[in-house]
């Protein structure tokens, strides 16, 4: 089969057009790159525009929000897996990469008396200070915010419907201090034109999301993240760290199946009487709201294992103490209301009017949200490798990563709020750094290296076969929620291994017919190619990684204690198929750091312990003097009196 190939040249590839792509994409020009931005969705239409569109802005909520905090927040909450280089570069950057985005039309609400940000009024689980400013619009301002980044570069152009099939690099024949291959391009296919575009490039950025529609229809993403960024990396021959780490959102709708797998809130939205119960009504998991988000997915799914989950796998959130105080209860509405917004109007929306009033328990079940693995890259977003924890040893010359795509930013738990900044960050710090590749990179791109990569793909179109690529899909995102969903074993593990080589061989068989333009059945046989080569490295990761920690949770192996020594997984593909994986040892923190935070992490714990224990009129009083200390007697509830519940639900029925 011939298809027509078109050949372009560019600086700069951006490879997705959301919130890092877009930034990437931005910043690239400004430091004076050409920039083509490829997108198999329209511009802007990501994970980002479908957020929750809470972002963490340092020092938003006090003076005294340093950046070390910040930055020792996320390796806490991560287990020491993150990358200390990468998590001072977020915590230093988080001001400034949010003020990008407001120059891209942000409009966040204004603390009137600080004249900062105004941050939401409880920190979100595994921060120390408030600092997570939520936005009205949700998600869909950063969307735009994203879309204008894009739209407005005077030295950006665009594909939309156009998928990027591979990385086109070259040996470099440098010295061992230096990276052995170089990128040089990329392939890619226009759906709508129906032909293949080769692109020189010396500097491409992969912002191309994660990897949840693996495990579909139980996620809360866009259909789009089939684990390109990673597969695409893979091949060429970048490492990929930490790649069993998925973060799986605990308080995902389980039915009724128009909502399955929505997000019904967060750990904090629980607020101080929150608790999970099991199906006979036991609690599993109380003070929720100072619970981290593995810690909240995995007690649902060991509670599903052992056979006391509620009727579609999942247990049940009991948030009608908040609710049932007279005093409290009003204040607990409010919040509930303002807190989440879109995530609290589809749980009404799908669960009725009783639990909108929090009169009923909600039955959740852990939904795929994010990947917190990813490329291995250094703070700028560049590809690394080597066996030090600096990540300062070379990579592939030219890659860069940002987003979802970058690994070590998150290690075993990425913190709510965060994921919106770290596209403003990395993504202009990987356009920067992938802009200076191409003003000081002077060589002529090698035309024949493209031409395997252009017989291949032409091959696939007329591809005889029994075998349709949607079929496979189904079967891959079943078996993955068994084998690496929220909880693990080595049997499983081994399944899917087994499973994976049988789905390898049927690729080969899947049909395709011959025609270019907008061929369904070629796209679908791409992304399940991308997925496939995602699940496999999940997997031989999870393999290596012998107990549970953060979103990797082992049903047949205990805690890794976080005294011991972390480490990271890091995942070679090997060229005729298949991962090798190796341990990084990471740095962990000050014993006397590490015992302090777990005293105080504890001390929170008990003091829930107390108040559940206190008779219901002196809780009562507690619990609304410390509402309005954060919300304010007025104010962030004006509305909110006592008795005055109904009123308050009238509102948020309004929106």
């Amino acid at each position: 089969m011939t298809i027509k190939t078109e050949w372009l040249d560019y600086d700069v590839i951006v490879v997705g057009s959301g919130g890092a792509g877009g930034q990437a994409a931005s910043v690239a020009a400004e430091e004076g790159a050409r920039v083509l931005v490829v997108s198999k969705d329209p511009i802007g239409c990501s994970d980002t525009k479908i957020s929750e569109g809470i972002a963490t802005v340092r020092a938003s909520g006090s003076d005294d929000d340093s950046a070390a905090g910040l930055s020792e927040n996320l390796r806490m909450g991560g287990g020491d897996l993150n990358v200390e280089a990468i998590t001072d570069a977020f915590a230093q950057d988080s001001q400034a990469g949010y003020d990008r985005l407001r120059s891209h039309g942000l409009r966040p609400p204004i603390d009137a008396e600080r004249n900062t940000p105004k941050p939401l009024p409880l920190p979100l689980g595994g921060h120390t200070k408030r600092r997570s400013v939520g936005h009205r619009n949700s998600g869909i301002a950063f969307g735009h915010a994203s879309w204008n980044a894009v739209i407005e570069g005077s030295r950006i152009d665009y594909l939309e419907d156009a998928w990027f099939l591979d990385l086109v690099t070259e040996e470099t024949g440098a010295g061992k201090d230096a990276p052995a291959k170089r990128v040089i391009g990329g392939l890619i296919y226009d759906a709508s034109k129906g032909c293949l575009i080769a692109v020189r490039a010396p500097a491409v950025v992969i912002a191309a999301g994660g990897l949840s529609t693996i495990f579909f229809p139980k996620t809360d993403t866009m259909r789009g993240n089939t684990g390109d960024s990673y597969a695409v990396a893979a091949r060429a021959g970048a490492e990929l760290v930490d790649m069993e780490q998925v973060q799986f959102l605990p308080f995902c709708l389980a039915s009724p199946p128009s909502y399955e797998g929505l997000c019904a809130g967060e750990p904090v939205t629980a607020s101080f009487l929150g608790v999970l119960r099991d199906k006979n009504g036991k609690v599993i998991l109380d003070g929720v709201y100072l619970r981290t988000r593995a810690e909240c997915s995995s007690a649902i799914m060991r509670t599903v294992e052992a056979g006391n989950g509620s009727p579609n796998g999942g247990a049940y959130l009991d948030m009608t103490a908040n609710k049932k105080l007279p005093r409290s209860g009003p204040y607990f509405m409010r919040f509930l209301q303002t807190c989440l917004p879109s995530a609290y109007n589809t749980a009404r929306q799908a669960l009725g009017k009783a639990a909108g009033k929090c009169e009923v328990e909600w039955e959740v079940r852990p939904g795929a949200h994010y990947q917190m693995g990813g490329i291995r890259t250094n703070e700028h977003g560049a590809s690394a490798g080597g066996d030090g924890a600096g990540e300062t040893a070379h990579g592939i010359a030219g890659l860069f990563a940002a987003g979802q795509a970058m690994g070590g930013v998150f290690g075993a738990n990425r913190l709510g709020s965060t994921a919106l900044t770290e596209n403003a960050v990395f993504g202009a710090r990987s356009g920067r750094a992938a802009a200076e590749t191409a003003r000081t990179t002077s060589h002529t791109a090698n035309d024949d290296a493209f031409a395997p990569f252009i017989a291949e793909t032409a091959s696939r179109f007329g591809q005889k076969g029994d075998v349709a690529a949607s079929a496979l899909k189904l079967e891959l995102q079943r078996e993955s929620w068994t084998c690496i969903g929220p909880v693990r074993t080595a049997d499983r593990l081994e399944k899917l291994a087994a499973l994976l080589q049988d789905w390898r061989e049927r690729l080969e068989r899947v049909s395709i017919p011959a025609h270019t333009v907008w061929n369904q059945a070629f796209m679908e046989f791409e992304e399940l190619r991308n997925m496939l080569e995602t699940a496999e490295a999940v997997a031989a990761a999870a393999q290596n990684r012998d107990g549970s920690v953060g979103g990797h949770v082992r049903l047949d192996r205990g805690n890794i204690s976080a005294f011991s020594t972390p480490y990271s997984t890091v995942v070679n593909r090997v060229p005729d198929g298949g991962y090798l994986v190796r341990r990084v040892a990471r740095p962990r923190q000050p014993l006397k750091r590490l015992v302090s935070y777990k005293l105080q992490e504890n001390w929170r714990k008990f003091q829930i312990k107390l108040l559940l224990m206190m008779p219901s009129g002196m809780q009562d009083k507690n619990l609304e003097k410390r509402y309005q200390a954060i919300m304010g007697a007025s104010g962030a509830a004006p509305e909110v009196t006592p008795g005055g519940v109904d009123a308050a639900i009238g509102e948020a029925t309004k929106a």
